[in-house]
């Protein structure tokens, strides 16, 4: 009996970050900063979703995100001087999107990372 509850006592840790991990939103690109302007604007109109950028290419942010196992979704085109993804993240119900563009102020790649409430 003790036995058991040694075990048991073990394993709870490990259940539990488990579970708690499968409801943990994506990791932020190494080295990726907040925007701020972009972030008060999301707050204020309600959504919950936070916005990053990196100077690092669409391409490498492309790369970290589908490495992390998210399923690349189907958007709209993009459109000459755009690149555009969006990864779901099932299992945590969140999203990221990845966006650049040629003649963004930011000269890099933004990404926003969304709570889309559809966690298995």
């Amino acid at each position: 009996n003790r036995m058991k509850m040694k075990r048991a006592a073990l394993l709870l840790p490990l259940f539990a970050a488990v579970y708690l991990s499968a409801f943990a939103s994506p990791p932020v690109y190494p080295g990726a900063k907040l925007v701020d302007e972009l972030n008060r604007e999301l707050k204020k109109s309600g959504q919950d979703s936070t916005a990053y950028n990196t100077f690092d290419a669409f391409e490498k942010v492309y790369d970290f995100y589908q490495s992390k196992g998210g399923e690349l979704r189907r958007g709209r085109p993009a459109r000459a001087g755009e690149k555009m993804a969006t990864f779901q993240f099932k299992e945590s119900g969140y999203a990221v999107a990845i966006i650049w563009k040629e003649d963004s102020k930011s000269h890099g790649t933004i990404f926003y990372i969304a709570r889309t409430g559809a966690a298995r």
